[in-house]
Formats: structure tokens, C-alpha cells, sequence
């Protein structure tokens, strides 16, 4: 099957459009006959729309029905089973189509020939419930390539998917909590998704459970001519797919084995069914054992009928675990890059939600899991438990009747009832909705405990606790239930590394919980508070959709500062300012996410020398400390904009963004934030020509480079085409380093233990990946170095935003630590691969160990690098888990076979990591008049 992606589905939907004005035609000129039924599906012969036919042929007097088939195989399956088939873009399959009354669809209307659909009843039984986001509901389902930023096509793509909603008639869905999400991403009335079940799934729930796990598993063992299918415990793998991307979990050669292992103790056999438009390698695991095989769509087309002789299911984001919820099994979650892709397509619900909160990163961390739940009821049950609260929640129909219920409504609505509806659900402890009728925010300045408050009527299950959920960041709160009432009050200023500070700007879920910890769905009639500034702490904006609630906190900017507007007016009144420079240091690193890096090296070497100038910090919001002395101004502010137009020194690590405009007498120092390994901008190979300008223009800017070594001078000049001076002269943020101050007040700072041995891992940031920081899977890895050891994780700052925090146990998500050099100093060793830390950390002696498994890849397809590493490596240099984790707890022999290296890359790297960078620059900064 060709590779799928919704940028390519809606260019090809767009070049159609003169086809689907000549099917309307059509349409209004040929009757459709009553009692013809057309069916499709996206995926063959199967889903909703088996069910639907099957039951019309048996209990439709007079009715006809008809397959419209993708390609000959659907066409024998279906002929096979004694249907009358035709292919669905034939003529033939045009005008079945055109004169079908009745039209029955998975997916939608490609499933049958969509340009002759107009005028039909069109059903669309779809192919499950939703988790992530769809239609119109998701950017990248709207996304079209080259033209797809001209606001016409993305108005005129939107318009379309909005259009087509109109033509459907009736969609079934599983409950009213589904329902909710098809409506908003069909732009579907109540009258049109309606909650009947799901067709597909009264295969799980018809006949005794004994006959459905029996006739599952004779359809598996026939597919796969696996006698012991009959047998044997069986697990099931199910991905689903990436949008046109390869698949990230692809087990290593050792889980492989490790699995082959497992499998064999279980006497289980592990089904791998990887979605019918997904790519991902798994072969090798067939190859490695005898008790892994592919049960792929090209052996069973549906996999809903199977699903019955499962005994544990492994996904991530399908919904076939909604699905497989019904037959009592346990569900395992294994998301490897669960940020990502909830950041690019969006989700109904927080993930945790989803997953119950228990899923993992890696096969590494599956396995154990996977062991405790095939051997041990007591590690078995939450797993099974969490799927029968899916169940409940997500479908409020268990009895196996849901075609039934769905042909008698469309029945009524085609004998003229246009008013019919189904039958009521009945009411499901774990989907009748909790009541929110009010929120408001308390609190009346800093210090003084601002809180979200959230109250109404206990009206299914008492809620017990309450929390604000966002990506990098949960504010856990209390819920007292009392007097047929219920109050949550979430606290929004927390503790961050021992600070009093308050959350990161973002967008928070407000997640209320009730028995055994499962959330509540939530029906707001809450009038919300307006959006506006809470002191100098934030500023917040509540929002209700779907049932969800949403606080979205941001910098505490005035009405006269936030918006598009006043920014705009802000950024006028800055470059036409005629103000007077001031002697005063515009310091900012990281575009404001924190305060680090070698602009507070240069910042600490200021404040001791120069205290009479004026530092202002530029910070993104108010959770970010700023050095004692120093001026915060906060980005976007009037005080921003004003130290921006003022300030005779700026000293930066990253770019300056389009909105600087530079006047006479101003300087910028540009310090860059590591020496490159990597190449960077003009390096690059395959650089567009867009981002080859926005780099010149940007180095324009700059008046002086800081450079740590004479091989980064070299670099920068290259890579920026830079002309200016390059100051080499140590970096700053290395001061405390090589000063090695402060070990164990950082580590109580991290709350770890002084005798313990702390691994820092610290990757840089894929390109193709900017969310995901999972090469190494660091549970894995801490659990296999045993205990005595600490390992922090360290994400680029580039994955602060969109990234999702680990934990495991032996295991410290430090990403959002504000300063990577105190980490050092906690460190005994330091795992890398190709992020500038190498350059860094080699300041302080300690080991050095690089995990490399993408090198390949890295080094030919995403960004190459500046010099070969192997040959010069001053620490082992691995590309398997086991390799490390044997250098590692060996640390003395890997720092003695490379202390030679090791000497040579100070020498080369770190020749004025002295300690007094940051005086020597100040110095510079005085003695060349630039304050």
C-alpha cells in the first residue's frame, strides 16, 4: 500500500473538485431506488459496515445490498461471502453509487465512489471511537502542502471537510462522550451523530464469552496456519500510524531475544498488527523467534473479530484499545513519543487520562511490565481494571445490539421520521458527567496563594481529587465533597527546584478525578471568569470545549500589552523611540525561557565588578528568577520594549527574532550557547534558500561572537558568514564549573543523596523529533545500572515546551532545571551524543560516555557534523544499551583507557575554561567602550 499523509489526500481532494460538480449533476438527474444499499470500508471487507450488511440481508425484507471494492481482493472477499461486489471507481461502481438509496461508510466517502454520493443516505458507522483529534479538529488532517500557508486554501480545505459533513445522514457512535468529539470534527448536528454503539463491536459482545474467544481464535490460527494459536496466551501488538512516518518503537536486536524469552516462559505468542498504513520494520522480530508473527491486514482485513482470543493488548494512541476494553483483557501503553504526537495531532483528552497514566517510553521498559502482567494476578489487575473503566466510560451499550439499533433508526428516518432517535443509554457510573457550575479564580497578589476554584453538584461518582495538567508541569490541588456539593481548589503557584514561583505560561487541563482515580467527564455551565492579569504573577483565560476545561496561563501582560494589537503599536512606538541610551546590559538567554548560560556568566561577573549598571533580564513570564540586583522585564511588556530600545549592551545566546531593530550606539554581543559538533545554519546541507537568508540576516545583527575556542570561531564563521570580531575568550557559564563550587547544595536542590553516583543524560534535539528525548530509555537504563545510581534526564531546551517529563524510578526529569552547569557539578559522569555538553562538561574531569544509536542517520539525513568524533571521543562511544551500561558501571577503566584523549580535547576545547571568562569579557566590555 502506498504511503498515506493528509497533506497529499487533500491535495488530490482539491484537483478533483470538477469530478465531484459532474457527480452532483448526476445525482440530481438519476432517482435512487429504494431498498439498494451500498457498502465500503477503508480497510476491506469488514468493520460497521460487515455488520450493518449482514444484518439487512438477514432482516430487510426486499432490501439489496452491494460491495463497493477497493481492489480484487476485496472484490473476492466479498463474493467469497456471497455479497454482490463491484469495484467502487468503476462505472459500474459510479452508478451502483449514484443509485444506491442508502449509503453504509467506515471512513468516509471514498469508502464507496464519493463523487455520487449527493442525495444518499449516507451512514458512517467510522472505524472507532476517537483519542486523537480529527477532521477539522486537527492541523495536520488540514494541512496542504507548498500553498497550504495562503489563508484562501486553508479557508477553502476547511470548508470542504465542513461541507462534507452535511451529506451524512447518520453516524453511529458508542456514547454520548464519543459523540461529542465526532460532532465537533464532522460539524455534525445531534440529529446526525447519534449514540447507537458501535456496529463493529458487537462481535466482542454477542454469544458467550467462551464462543467468542473460540471462534477468534480458529480465524487466527487459520490466518496464520499457527496451530498453537488455539492454545497459547496471546498477546497483541497494535500501533497506530504516523501520519505517512516511520514507526518509532521498532524493538532492538536484544528485546528482540529478551521477547523471544518472555514469550517462551508465558508459553504465549506476541501478534504484531501494525496499522494498514503505518511503516515500521518488524520483521527481524520474526525472524529472532518462532512465537512473534504479523498478523497484518493483507492475513485478517478486520481485526475486531479476533480480538476476543487476546489476552493483553500493546498500543499507544489506536483506538482499538476503546474497542478492545470490552472483552476484559489488560492493556499495556507504550508511547515512545507520546509529545510529539499528541503536539502535532492533538487529543481529545490529556494522554494520561487515555493510558490510565502507566505507559512507557520503550520495549526496555515494556518487558517487565509485559512479564509482571502474564505471570502475576496482583501486577495483572490494574491493567485490567483500567480497560473496564474504558468500557464503561466509552461505551454505553454492552449488549451486543448496536447494528440492530442502528438499522431500525435508519428504517424510521427513511419511512419519514426525521425526528426519530435511538433509544436512550443507560447511565454508566463511569459516563454520567460531574456538574461544574462554577470557576473563579481567588487570591490577591504574589505570595498571597493564587488558586482555580471549581464547584458544582455531585451529580454520578464523588469527586476525591483535583489537578491543572500540562505538558511539563502538574498543579495537584484537594476536592472536599460535601452537602450533595463538591470544591476543588488547585493552587497556581508551586515550587520549582526550592523556589516560590509560578507555572510556566502554557495550556493546563483541569482533570478531576473519582474512584480508583479514573477522571470524571465534566459538564461546564459555569459562566467563566474574563481573561485578564492576576497581579504580576500571570496572566489567565479560561476556555470550555467538549466538556473539557482549559486554563491557559501566560506572562502577567496589562489589557494595553496583550493581544496582536497592542503589540503591534508596542513594536511601532520601540523603532520610532528617540530615548536616550542608557548605561544598562539587555541580557536575555533562550528567548527568555530561563535565566542561564553564558549571558548570566557574563551577568555575575558584571554584578561583582560594575554594580552601578543597570541588568535587565528578558524572561518569557514570571516563573523565571532572575539574579539578585537584576531587573526583570517581561517579554512583550512596555518595560520590554522600552530596556530593548534603551539598553547600549545586549548580550544574547540564540537569535533576536524579527521584532529587533537596532539603533545607533547599540551593541550585541552574540555569545552562542555551545561549539558545534553539529553543523549549523549555512553548514547545513540541503538548506532552503528561505532559511539560508533568514541566517544571513539574523548575523547581520551581531556586532561581536563570543567564541569558548579557536575551532569555534572557525565554525561560527562559516556557518553565519559572520565578518564581525570573535572574542576567544573562555565561556562564561563555565565559570562555576571550573571553579567546582556548590556540589551539594545543588544535589539537595535535586534531593539527591551525596554518596549516590548521578548519571546526567543530556542529548541534543532532533530536528525531525523536536518533542522527543527517548534514544536512551532511561528507565531501562536506570534499573539496569541498579541501585546506588541517580540518572538525570536533561532535554535540549528546544523540547522544554512541546516535551513531556519522565519518570521512573532512579530517575530526575531535569529539563527544566534553569542552569545546565550546576547539573555538572552534581554529576559524577555525563552520557551524551552530539549535544555541545561534551565541550562543557569536560571542564570538570569527570567521565564522559556517548550514546550514539542514530548516528548513521544523524550524521548523513539530519544535520552532519563539523569534525569526525570516533577518532577523538575523549570517553567510550556506544550504540546499544548493554555497551553503556557496562561502560558506566565501569566508569575508572573507560576515564583510563581515554585519559589520553581526554587531555588532548581540553587542550583543544577548553583552553580558557578557567574560571574567569566572565571577567575577561566585562573586562573586554569596558576596555572597548561598549558601556
Amino acid at each position: 500500500m502506498g504511503r498515506f499523509t493528509f497533506a497529499a489526500g487533500n491535495v488530490r481532494k482539491i484537483a478533483a473538485l470538477p469530478l465531484y460538480g459532474f457527480g452532483r449533476l448526476a445525482a440530481s438527474l438519476v432517482p435512487r431506488t429504494p431498498g439498494l444499499w451500498a457498502f465500503g470500508s477503508g480497510i476491506g471487507v469488514g468493520e460497521g459496515a460487515l455488520a450493518v450488511l449482514d444484518h439487512v440481508r438477514a432482516h430487510e425484507a426486499g432490501a439489496r445490498v452491494v460491495w463497493l471494492a477497493r481492489n480484487s481482493r476485496d472484490l473476492a472477499d466479498a463474493r467469497a461471502l456471497g455479497i454482490p461486489a463491484a469495484m467502487r471507481y468503476s462505472w459500474r461502481g459510479f452508478r451502483l453509487t449514484l443509485r444506491a438509496q442508502v449509503l453504509v461508510v467506515t471512513h468516509g466517502f471514498g469508502d464507496v465512489n464519493r463523487f455520487a454520493t449527493h442525495g444518499a443516505f449516507v451512514v458512517n458507522v467510522w472505524h472507532g471511537i476517537p483519542f486523537k483529534r480529527l477532521r477539522i479538529d486537527s492541523p495536520e488532517a488540514m494541512r496542504v502542502p507548498v500553498v497550504g500557508r495562503l489563508p484562501f486554501v486553508a479557508r477553502l480545505v476547511r470548508r470542504a471537510y465542513s461541507r462534507s459533513g452535511r451529506g451524512i445522514s447518520l453516524f453511529s457512535t458508542a456514547s454520548p462522550l464519543a459523540a461529542a468529539r465526532i460532532r465537533s470534527a464532522f460539524a455534525l448536528t445531534e440529529r446526525q451523530a447519534v449514540v447507537t454503539g458501535d456496529p463493529r463491536d458487537d462481535v466482542l459482545l454477542a454469544g458467550s464469552r467462551d464462543e467468542r474467544e473460540r471462534a477468534a481464535r480458529e480465524r487466527i490460527a487459520l490466518a496464520l496456519n499457527e496451530p498453537r494459536a488455539l492454545t497459547a496466551r496471546l498477546v497483541m501488538y497494535a500501533p497506530t500510524w504516523r501520519d505517512g512516518r516511520a514507526h518509532p518503537a521498532v524493538p532492538s536486536a536484544e528485546e528482540w531475544v529478551e521477547l523471544d524469552r518472555l514469550l517462551e516462559r508465558a508459553d504465549a505468542l506476541l501478534l504484531i498488527r501494525s496499522h494498514p498504513l503505518g511503516r515500521g520494520d518488524f520483521a527481524p522480530g520474526v525472524a529472532a523467534s518462532d512465537r512473534i508473527a504479523l498478523l497484518g491486514a493483507d492475513l485478517q482485513p478486520d481485526i475486531t473479530p479476533v480480538l476476543p482470543a487476546v489476552d493483553t493488548l500493546i498500543t499507544d494512541y489506536s483506538s482499538i484499545a476503546f474497542d478492545f476494553a470490552l472483552t476484559g483483557g489488560a492493556i499495556l501503553f507504550l508511547a515512545p513519543d507520546v509529545a510529539d504526537y499528541v503536539g502535532r495531532r492533538g487529543a481529545y483528552e490529556p494522554y494520561a487520562d487515555f493510558s490510565g497514566g502507566r505507559e512507557v517510553a520503550s520495549w526496555g521498559s515494556l518487558l517487565p511490565v509485559l512479564a509482571g502482567v502474564l505471570t502475576a494476578a496482583s501486577a495483572r489487575a490494574p491493567f485490567v481494571e483500567h480497560a473496564a473503566w474504558l468500557a464503561d466510560r466509552y461505551h454505553s451499550f454492552h449488549d451486543g445490539r448496536a447494528t440492530e439499533r442502528l438499522v431500525e433508526l435508519i428504517g424510521r428516518r427513511l419511512a419519514g421520521d426525521a425526528a426519530a432517535m435511538p433509544p436512550a443509554a443507560p447511565s454508566l457510573a463511569a459516563a454520567v458527567p460531574l456538574r461544574v457550575d462554577a470557576v473563579r479564580v481567588e487570591g490577591a497578589g504574589p505570595g498571597t496563594g493564587y488558586a482555580l476554584i471549581a464547584e458544582g453538584p455531585v451529580t454520578g461518582a464523588a469527586p476525591e481529587t483535583a489537578l491543572l495538567r500540562g505538558t511539563r508541569a502538574v498543579l495537584p490541588g484537594e476536592v472536599v465533597a460535601e452537602g450533595g456539593r463538591w470544591r476543588a481548589r488547585i493552587p497556581l503557584e508551586v515550587t520549582n527546584w526550592g523556589t516560590p514561583t509560578v507555572p510556566r505560561s502554557g495550556e493546563y487541563a483541569l482533570t478531576v478525578m473519582g474512584p480508583g482515580g479514573h477522571p470524571l467527564e465534566l459538564e461546564t455551565v459555569a459562566t467563566l471568569p474574563p481573561a485578564r492579569r492576576h497581579g504580576t504573577s500571570f496572566r489567565l483565560e479560561v476556555s470550555a470545549a467538549r466538556g473539557a476545561i482549559t486554563v491557559a496561563l501566560g506572562a502577567p501582560l496589562a489589557d494595553a500589552e496583550a493581544g496582536a494589537a497592542n503589540q503591534r503599536r508596542l513594536h511601532a512606538e520601540y523603532r520610532a523611540s528617540r530615548e536616550p541610551l542608557e548605561k544598562a546590559v539587555f541580557f536575555e538567554s533562550y528567548f527568555g525561557n530561563n535565566v542561564s548560560c553564558n549571558p548570566l556568566g557574563i551577568d555575575r561577573a558584571l554584578a561583582a565588578s560594575h554594580p552601578e549598571v543597570t541588568r535587565y533580564w528578558s524572561v518569557a513570564d514570571a516563573s523565571v528568577q532572575v539574579p539578585e540586583g537584576a531587573v526583570r522585564v517581561i517579554e512583550g511588556s512596555a518595560e520590554w520594549w522600552h530596556a530593548r530600545a534603551t539598553a547600549r549592551l545586549l548580550v544574547v545566546n540564540d537569535w533576536l527574532r524579527k521584532r529587533w531593530h537596532k539603533r545607533p550606539g547599540q551593541t550585541v554581543l552574540q555569545t552562542w550557547h555551545g561549539t558545534p559538533l553539529k553543523k549549523l545554519a549555512l553548514d547545513k546541507s540541503g538548506l532552503r534558500l528561505r532559511s539560508r537568508a533568514a541566517a544571513l540576516a539574523e548575523s547581520r545583527r551581531w556586532d561581536i561572537l563570543l567564541a569558548q575556542n579557536p575551532f569555534s570561531a572557525e565554525v561560527f564563521r562559516s556557518a553565519y558568514a559572520f565578518r564581525g570580531p570573535i572574542w576567544n575568550e573562555g565561556y562564561p557559564r563555565n565559570d562555576i564549573v571550573a571553579r567546582n563550587e556548590a556540589r551539594d547544595a545543588v544535589r539537595a536542590r535535586l534531593g539527591v543523596a551525596p554518596e549516590a553516583t548521578v548519571v546526567l543524560y543530556a542529548p541534543t534535539w532532533r530536528d525531525d523529533r523536536p518533542g522527543a528525548v527517548d534514544h536512551l530509555d532511561v528507565a531501562a537504563f536506570a534499573r539496569r545500572v541498579g541501585p546506588g545510581f541517580v540518572t538525570l534526564i536533561r532535554g535540549h531546551s528546544r523540547t522544554l515546551q512541546p516535551g513531556a517529563s519522565v519518570t521512573a524510578p532512579g530517575v530526575i526529569d531535569v529539563t527544566g532545571y534553569p542552569e545546565i552547569s550546576e547539573l555538572y557539578l552534581a554529576a559524577d559522569v555525563l552520557i551524551t551524543d552530539y549535544s555541545s555538553v561534551m565541550f562543557d562538561f569536560t571542564v570538570t574531569g569527570k567521565p564522559i560516555f556517548f550514546y550514539v544509536p542514530d548516528f548513521e542517520h544523524y550524521r548523513d539525513q539530519t544535520r552532519g557534523f563539523t569534525f569526525d568524533l570516533f577518532p577523538v571521543a575523549p570517553g567510550p562511544v556506544t550504540t546499544s544499551i548493554t555497551e553503556l551500561v557496562d561502560a558506566v558501571t565501569d566508569a575508572p577503566a573507560a576515564a583510563a583507557t581515554h585519559a589520553t584523549r581526554y587531555a588532548e580535547w581540553r587542550a583543544r576545547f577548553n583552553p580558557q575554561d578557567d574560571g574567569q571568562a566572565g571577567a575577561r569579557v566585562v573586562e573586554r566590555i569596558f576596555r572597548e567602550g561598549l558601556l
